[in-house]
């Protein structure tokens, strides 16, 4: 029978800058995770074949830009990119964004290198 998962703050699995709440190992609908991007890093535009990649920022403020376009994503604000469009995001301010992040399906954790 399956068991119920509680993480305490902190306590999920880390993998550089993403300490996952719910891997691919606990569950196959979905990947949910604590993200933290630096101040001035980029992460180019990619796109997701078969996956939901939502967003919920907590602290900070991100610049999204969905093929090309931008929006800025300051705290409280929800991003949902859907299979298939085109998404990046950068931290143009000089502290820390932390954000909640679910991909789903799962699978996310497993290709960028999180080991059960």
């Amino acid at each position: 029978m399956p068991e119920p998962i509680l993480i305490p703050p902190g306590g999920g699995h880390r993998l550089g800058n993403v300490e996952f709440l719910a891997r691919t190992a606990d569950t196959p609908r979905f990947n949910v995770g604590i993200i933290e991007i630096a101040a001035g890093r980029v992460l180019e535009e990619h796109v997701h074949a078969e996956e939901d990649d939502a967003f919920y920022i907590l602290e900070g403020e991100l610049t999204f830009t969905f093929d090309g376009d931008e929006a800025a994503a300051p705290p409280g604000t929800f991003v949902l990119v859907p299979p298939g469009v085109r998404h990046g995001f950068r931290n143009d301010g000089d502290t820390p964004v932390r954000m909640f992040n679910i991909h789903a399906p799962a699978g996310f954790d497993r290709r960028i290198g999180l080991e059960d």
